[in-house]
């Protein structure tokens, strides 16, 4: 069964995952108007499987590298069902990029639970949300991560709180002086567009994976948070710093100007995790599979919807 399968992190789980993530980017591209095939579209595809593949290999890295996982692999599946289900994500290329770009910034946040160059990861993650910023201005509010992250691991000295700000900034100083350069300065500007309009999210294809997605993230948090602060001293601090990613990454959502299930992206990485660790602790094997079956169903249907 699917739970069983992917129980343990093995190459045969990671190819099925790739398999499965070149599906979906095949089926993106034959749901595409036939108005749009040609060479160039092709590229641009193959370039979007490429990043999408680094991508899941970076969130193995992560989940792997600080301990946020155990060894399986449901995080990886999951990240390739939210995908599925909320195809617009993977339609964006700006936005692969974009998340592929806080997820550099967050491997260095979640690895400040060890005492190594604890400010040049504080550097690096604040440079990496600079550059989402840029992308995507919304993104401003990953900033708070790393402070989140100094009070958890316990790294507050006055030269780390300075530290964020000079790394968020250096992009921007970097970007600003380019335009200098070739005189476009009144080019620049940061341009938060804002919508709180939520109907197109009754559209019954945005509708059923939303609700699926967040209803179970309320159903998981607080059961999972207790025994993780109870039981697992060494996730406790990492666990608090995830949280406050998912709270943060719902943020950055909200004010999406454009509500078309794109900006749902922004909380794979987080729910994944969370999810993950959930299905890590339940003891009844039955429900596991209907977890994974259930997210699978939704993933298909959307589809058709």
């Amino acid at each position: 069964m699917i739970a069983n399968f992917f129980n343990k992190s093995a190459p045969a789980t990671t190819l099925s995952i790739f398999i499965i993530t070149s599906l979906v980017v095949l089926v993106s591209i034959f749901t595409t108007t036939a108005a749009d095939f040609n060479f160039i579209f092709f590229i641009k595809k193959i370039a979007v499987l490429l990043l999408l593949m680094l991508t899941l290999f970076l969130i193995q890295f992560i989940t792997k590298k600080n301990g946020l996982i155990k060894d399986n692999a449901y995080d990886l599946l999951l990240v390739v069902l939210f995908m599925t289900m909320f195809p617009k994500s993977i339609e964006k290329t700006n936005f692969i990029l974009l998340h592929f770009i806080l997820l550099l910034a967050f491997r260095r946040l979640y690895s400040l639970r060890t005492i190594k160059t604890p400010k040049e990861k504080l550097f690096d993650s604040s440079f990496y949300i600079g550059i989402a910023t840029l992308i995507y201005p919304w993104s401003i509010f990953y900033l708070a991560l790393p402070y989140v992250a100094i009070a958890n691991f316990n790294k507050r000295t006055i030269r780390n709180v300075i530290i964020p700000l000079v790394g968020f900034a250096t992009p921007f100083i970097i970007y600003v002086s380019y335009l200098l350069l070739i005189d476009k300065f009144t080019t620049f500007e940061l341009d938060f567009n804002y919508n709180f309009i939520f109907t197109e999210y009754n559209a019954l294809n945005l509708l059923a994976p939303i609700a699926l997605l967040l209803g179970f993230l309320i159903w998981v948090i607080i059961p999972t948070t207790i025994r993780i602060v109870s039981f697992n001293t060494d996730l406790k601090n990492t666990w608090y710093l995830l949280l406050a990613h998912l709270i943060i990454s719902i943020l950055v959502i909200i004010p999406a100007p454009i509500k078309d299930g794109s900006e749902f992206i922004f909380l794979f990485f987080p729910s994944a995790i969370i999810f993950t660790n959930y299905l890590q602790v339940v003891k009844e094997k039955w429900f596991k599979e209907v977890f994974l079956y259930l997210f699978s169903l939704i993933a298909i249907i959307t589809y058709f919807l």
